[in-house]
């Protein structure tokens, strides 16, 4: 299987056969160098993880590109979607629990949450967003019409010979057993400085062969900066040797 990350949470996968994507977004900081939104057209499906505007803003013009792909989302983000010109009949709502199957992939869907922003991560980006105020004003408009109402899921997808947990924000909920020792844990890594600490026991509960961050870009500065890596790499390698880390670039393929 081939994972390709474009950028923000932006994830793609390819088992030769079939072609899914996750979370698509254009990103607003042109600075960096991203795929126009032509560049994701021909994928067999899209699922959403949740409806914030970094993961879902894109999809409305994707559909238009591409007539034939589906969106696979909760409830809250299809309506967003509707509400913004995205075509119904094209939106399959899901729920945790649910199995879907798109060509040679099956997609689990699981319940999780959205991380709290920690104090420390918005007093690191608040000089900024000061300075640029009427576009970290739009910003934050944006955000509040496209609301996720606590409907955040996980998509665990098996595919190629290969099973990915993948993960658009990261909470867990302790109380679900998640599934263990998948060969790809996609954890996105955004809004909070504390993400080595919070994820640690996840990790070592459930054993991924491998971990490939993304969200870890400055996608839309001033509210956002690119985050500093270092700690949960050194912690990975410290605690768990044998996981193989991942920082991907952007639009490069990785073989899992």
């Amino acid at each position: 299987m081939k994972i390709t990350w474009y950028g923000t949470a932006t994830i793609g996968l390819d088992d030769g056969k079939t072609k899914l994507l996750f979370d698509p977004f254009v990103r607003q900081n042109r600075r960096i160098s991203t795929t126009p939104l032509e560049g994701f057209a021909g994928f067999d499906a899209i699922f959403v993880t949740h409806g914030h505007f970094d993961h879902i803003y894109s999809i409305p013009d994707l559909m238009k590109i591409d007539e034939n792909v589906s969106v696979y989302c909760t409830e809250t983000p299809k309506n967003t979607l509707v509400g913004k010109g995205a075509p119904e009949n094209r939106i399959r709502v899901v729920s945790p629990g649910d199995e879907i199957r798109v060509g040679d992939c099956t997609v689990r869907v699981w319940k999780f949450r959205h991380l709290f922003i920690d104090p420390v991560y918005i007093l690191s980006v608040f000089p900024k967003c000061t300075l640029f105020f009427p576009k970290f004003f739009w910003q934050t408009y944006t955000n509040k019409k496209f609301p996720s109402n606590g409907e955040t899921v996980a998509y665990e997808i098996e595919c190629g010979g290969k099973r990915v947990f993948l993960t658009g924000s990261f909470r867990d909920t302790p109380a679900i057993e998640y599934p263990k020792n998948p060969d790809l844990f996609v954890l996105a890594y955004g809004g909070s400085v504390f993400v080595p600490e919070n994820t640690a026991d996840f990790i070592a509960k459930y054993k991924p062969k491998a971990i490939l961050v993304d969200h870890f870009d400055n996608a839309f500065p001033p509210a956002t900066r690119r985050m500093d890596l270092t700690r949960l790499q050194k912690r990975v390698r410290r605690d768990h040797p044998e996981i193989r880390f991942i920082i991907p670039q952007i639009c490069k393929e990785i073989e899992i």
